[in-house]
């Protein structure tokens, strides 16, 4: 046989579907971390809405919901939250809209709903 009968014979033999061959996936996309809160810098002081220190803001953390929350270093250490919410960066610190007392008593979990009595 001719070379070019061969060719021709081996293309019914073999469709050009069976000779293609599946590309490799592509990469995955590199998910980069969330860039830092930007608006409550770590670091700055903290202050109650009458203006009375409450610490130093540790870290900003962004929940899966997408909320944003405070973690502040109290001057003995420990560390409390906040919601961004309450929050608004001053000139000089940033301010939460509670009191020292607020900010010292966390809020109360809601209560469960009574359910009617069954007759």
């Amino acid at each position: 046989m001719f070379p070019h009968t061969l060719i021709a014979l081996s293309a019914f033999a073999f469709p050009p579907a069976a000779l293609q061959v599946a590309a490799p996936p592509p990469p995955p996309i590199p998910v980069a971390a969330p860039a830092p809160d930007q608006s409550f810098p770590a670091g700055a002081e903290v202050l109650a809405v009458d203006g009375e220190p409450l610490g130093v803001l540790a870290r900003v953390e962004i929940t899966p919901g997408g909320e944003r929350i405070l973690h502040i270093r109290r001057p003995d250490g420990t560390t409390a939250i906040a919601p961004a919410t309450v929050a608004s960066r001053g000139e000089r610190a940033i301010v939460l809209e509670w009191t020292r007392a607020e900010f010292e008593t966390p809020p109360a979990a809601p209560a469960p709903e009574a359910t009617p009595p069954t007759l």
